[in-house]
């Protein structure tokens, strides 16, 4: 494995899916299945290439384990069509001001899901913490 790839987010291969998928009039809802379809391939490349999450230790009890990677979000998506060139630095500051704007509205989740409640444990952890 090379190294840094526990850490990588942004395969090129779903740089090439995003970018391919992306058109100024994509909607909202697209852009959310789009990255529901790069989470799904992040976690084929990863799982094919055999590429483990990194090791991440709790800040309360210390305890280490395999870190949860997140899904891709519609704002990392937007982060990565301005990186590769698709969507010039004005039309992201706008996107991203209305995809903000729309998530608020909508009562939406970063991923363009309708938001839900997350879960803690009695100890105030995130789920499976320690």
């Amino acid at each position: 494995m090379p190294s840094g790839d526990a850490l990588r987010v942004w395969f090129p291969e779903m740089l090439e899916v995003l970018t391919a998928e992306w058109s100024p009039s994509t909607t909202w809802d697209e852009l959310a299945d789009v990255c529901s379809r790069l989470t799904e391939l992040r976690n084929s490349l990863r799982h094919s290439r055999g590429i483990q999450a990194p090791l991440m230790s709790c800040p309360k009890c210390g305890s280490v384990s395999r870190a949860v990677l997140r899904d891709v979000s519609v704002n990392s998506a937007l982060f990565a069509l301005r990186k590769a060139g698709a969507l010039p630095d004005a039309d992201f500051r706008r996107l991203e001001h209305e995809w903000k704007k729309h998530r608020a509205a909508q009562g939406l989740d970063a991923f363009g899901k309708k938001r839900s409640a997350p879960a803690t444990s009695a100890s105030g952890h995130s789920a499976g913490c320690c």
